[in-house]
């Protein structure tokens, strides 16, 4: 199937093909195109899936939803980006043009709401399937309006409501929940003709930050970004993200404080959110973005829910002039900041959400994994450091969209240390009975499947177990018998010093230049530094193995009284071996951003050729300073490495190339 949003080439970037006039939803977003290509972690040159929808089936009855995660800044990868649409998330059922059924996010049946809809869901043609999306009122701009949906909705004056879709998990009666994200949007866009209040949501394009900051200054709530190649899974997800424009959540209403002489009905709102542990908490109070109106008609809602006692599990500091009431209903709320542990700034109302449960509301944060998560998560790994089993999570689940693009796709090892650094470790090549993923069987016949990690659940799943490392091949499923990467370890001996290790890379790329090859340098975590090129996987692996040896022995040969081309101590005294052999098939290399199993938990962390002369030491970064070197990062280091296709043909030409198993 073609893609519903044409890949941007060097010529510059395309809005997404389908319905000529999007309306004033995007018309300025597309203004922003420029000729930025995306990078793409896995797919280089290619995006075409392997996967197809599975044979016809029955229908489910009822559909769980993928969900978004919540970022601050966009990820690395490529991805494509669709407005924010300030609504409720819905989904249609059609059995067929009879039957046609129309859920919410936790599958509420509101078909008896959205009549319109429903019937135009009919004349639109749309085959059987679950349709994902959002309804929305606009306004006179044409810009959602979540005060007048939720006006509409209570009011039912339904008939403008307007249903965008954006995702087809099942269609025509086939499962479509294996095909990447951008296949099951150009199907979907191909399977039914747009009405006045049934909307394709289109894909705009160009940098980023500029759909971001285009969409806040048109008022919209933000952007959505889904990583393209990935699929449909019911829970939320890294590949689906959430960019807003201001902080903005949902929040239970626990009391509300007594209004002063200016306003009538109620003072602010006291509001709250549950813990992991399920106990309601205190967020802050909600003070502006209501009119007199709605003040008076929460004052009768909320009169009609009032309780004695106190919601939430601490003071809130209004205790004294406030009205508690059963903690059911349900607001949603924009804010300046929330800090940890304090109460909102600058909260303002939007409106009444009746789409979710109470119970169901938690802070909405960047992915993080906490004791809930795990079992002894106090357990200390490093006794050096002190660090826990619960940090080393919490490091995986902030780096893992940095991580799993180097992930996908290609087999990994790992080394567990199930009692901790101080115990016994060991490096484990086989998922078996570890109830960890494993690549496909068929995908390296003869052997044993190795690990695979597809997402952040995977990576949890592991530091459960007791993984530190992860290590990886340099091929991946594309094409798995031709690497796609070399690897050049700069291993000092005991007595090399840090200054000398840093030339030693910076010879690597000098000489790798001349042979028509651009790397990139990351640190390993322990004591030396990675020099990675990508390359086309056109070459076996011994031939690719023998153009890293020739290369080595060319460095030795010219400068030997920095290189040496024999491993072993006694050879390394003063000089530096740069091994060759991780180049080697099912051989494995520690992945970028994994952390090391020796004391300090240092991290192998990429950075720029610009960086390295000012990085002291291989392991300058560890599992809790690599978090906010993440956080603080402007730009991926290694956002070019995406993008670059080379080949090793005139590197071999040049050095010669004797093939080594």
């Amino acid at each position: 199937m073609a893609s519903s949003a044409p890949r941007k080439g060097k010529t510059g970037a395309r809005v997404a093909s389908g319905r000529k006039d999007a309306g004033a939803l995007d018309s300025r977003l597309r203004r922003n195109e420029d000729s930025t290509d995306p990078s793409s972690p896995r797919r280089r040159g290619s995006s075409a899936s392997k996967n197809a929808p599975s044979p016809a089936a029955d229908l489910p009855t009822t559909f769980e939803p993928q969900l978004a995660t919540l970022v601050d800044k966009p990820r690395p990868g490529d991805w494509l980006y669709e407005i924010k649409y300030d609504g409720y998330r819905m989904l249609a059922r059609i059995a067929s043009a009879a039957d046609i059924r129309i859920f919410t996010r936790r599958g509420n049946d509101w078909t008896h709401r959205f009549e319109r809809l429903r019937k135009e869901l009919a004349a639109a043609g749309l085959p059987s399937g679950w349709y994902d999306g959002e309804i929305v009122m606009l306004d006179a701009q044409g810009k959602p309006s979540f005060n007048l949906l939720q006006n509409a909705i209570e009011g039912g004056d339904n008939d403008r409501i307007v249903f965008y879709l954006f995702d087809a998990p099942w269609l025509a009666g086939r499962d479509m929940r294996a095909l990447p994200v951008e296949e099951r949007r150009a199907a979907l866009q191909q399977s039914f003709r747009e009405t006045t209040h049934i909307r394709f949501s289109q894909e705009i394009t160009g940098p980023v930050k500029d759909l971001v900051r285009t969409a806040c200054e048109m008022g919209l709530e933000g952007v959505i970004g889904k990583r393209r190649g990935s699929i449909y899974v019911h829970r939320r997800s890294d590949d689906w993200i959430k960019l807003k424009c201001s902080s903005r959540q949902e929040f239970v209403i626990g009391g509300y404080t007594w209004p002063d002489h200016s306003r009538i009905g109620i003072g602010a709102l006291l509001v709250g959110y549950h813990d992991e542990d399920g106990v309601f908490q205190y967020a802050g109070k909600v003070g502006t973005g209501y009119t007199g109106e709605m003040l008076a008609q929460l004052r009768t809602r909320l009169d009609a829910m009032a309780q004695p006692k106190r919601p939430f599990a601490g003071s809130t500091g209004h205790d004294r002039h406030a009205t508690w009431v059963r903690p059911e209903l349900l607001c949603e709320v924009t804010y300046a900041e929330w800090p940890e542990g304090k109460s909102l700034r600058h909260a303002s109302f939007k409106g009444l959400r009746e789409d979710k449960p109470a119970a169901q509301v938690q802070r909405e944060s960047r992915p993080s994994r906490t004791a809930a998560k795990l079992t002894h998560p106090d357990k200390v790994i490093d006794r050096t450091t002190g660090f826990t089993k619960l940090q080393l999570a919490e490091y995986y689940a902030h780096a893992a969209p940095w991580l799993l693009p180097f992930l996908r796709g290609r087999p990994a090892y790992v080394r567990r240390a199930p009692t901790g650094l101080q115990g016994k470790m060991f490096f484990q090549q086989h998922p078996e009975k570890t109830g960890l993923r494993g690549t496909d069987p068929a995908l390296w016949p003869g052997h044993e499947p190795a690990f695979e990690f597809a997402d952040s659940e995977d990576l949890l799943a592991a530091v459960q177990l007791g993984v530190v490392e992860i290590h990886t091949w340099n091929s991946d499923d594309r094409a798995i018998a031709r690497p796609d990467r070399l690897i050049f370890d700069i291993d000092p001996g005991e007595d090399v010093a840090w200054d000398q290790v840093r030339e030693a890379a910076v010879l690597v790329r000098a000489l790798l230049e001349e042979l028509g090859l651009e790397t990139w340098v990351r640190t390993t975590g322990g004591k030396g530094l990675h020099v990675v090129a990508p390359i086309q996987p056109e070459f076996d692996y011994p031939t690719a193995k023998g153009f890293t040896q020739a290369v080595v022995r060319h460095l030795a040969k010219t400068i030997p009284s920095r290189f040496v081309a024999i491993s072993g101590p006694s050879n390394r005294r003063g000089r530096i071996f740069i091994d060759f052999l991780r180049n080697g098939q099912s051989q494995s290399t520690m992945e970028a951003y994994s952390a090391r199993a020796r004391p300090g938990m240092g991290v192998a962390m990429p950075i720029g050729w610009g960086e390295l002369a000012s990085v002291e030491r291989a392991d300058a970064w560890n599992i809790m300073t690599a978090i906010e070197r993440l956080r603080s990062a402007r730009r991926d280091p290694w956002f070019a490495y995406w993008k670059t296709t080379q080949s090793i043909a005139n590197g071999i030409a040049a050095l010669g190339s004797t093939p080594v198993d």
